[in-house]
């Protein structure tokens, strides 16, 4: 499960939005999963084999990323019945192995189970983090979803990054509701 996830990880997600009559819903058919955010976001292409959707609330707001990709539940270390391992399964040690270790540091909480509409599971946490190359680091504060979907995972991440722990919350503060909005409204395609 660890390098499945690790790989979409590295390509650091973040994202936001708000359910309102003016937002835009994008329904990717090929990779199967849904996002709505707000519609005068801006959207850009990605370069990862696995980030899928990239938008961004302006430019010192949120970016919201979403990653999907094949899962392969006979793998080594992949639960083989991964709607157990999201509902029931879960622990906030989990959050660490599979996306803190692409971060310097990267602290979860609030983690909750939530559901798609047709009642597939979804976990969903905060996570703090820090990014940096050893001269420069960067803090951050993110909502992710994930979901783990027959034979494909996803998932969104809404955040964004300052110079400071400190900068980073009080950037978060005004955006934590829409932040909230668009990560709820991820969903995988049932199969």
């Amino acid at each position: 499960m660890r390098p499945f996830l690790l790989i979409a990880a590295t390509g650091y997600l973040v994202c936001a939005s708000a359910a309102l009559a003016a937002d835009k819903t994008v329904h990717d058919k090929e990779h199967g999963f849904s996002l709505t955010y707000p519609e005068g976001w801006t959207s850009e292409t990605t370069s990862s084999e696995t980030m899928r959707l990239k938008v961004k609330s302006g430019e010192r707001g949120l970016t919201c990323r979403v990653s999907e990709n094949l899962y392969d539940p006979t793998a080594p270390d992949n639960p083989p019945d991964p709607r157990a391992f999201v509902e029931k399964d879960w622990s906030l040690d989990d959050w660490h192995t599979l996306i803190g270790a692409a971060f310097g540091s990267a602290s979860f909480s609030k983690d909750r189970l939530a559901h798609f509409p047709d009642g597939y599971p979804v976990r969903i946490a905060d996570m703090d983090f820090r990014l940096g190359d050893g001269n420069a680091s960067f803090y951050g504060h993110a909502k992710i979803a994930i979901s783990i979907r027959s034979d494909r995972y996803g998932f969104v991440t809404c955040g964004l990054m300052g110079d400071s722990a400190e900068d980073a919350a009080r950037m978060w503060a005004p955006f934590a509701d829409e932040a909230e909005k668009v990560v709820n409204s991820f969903a995988l395609d049932a199969p």
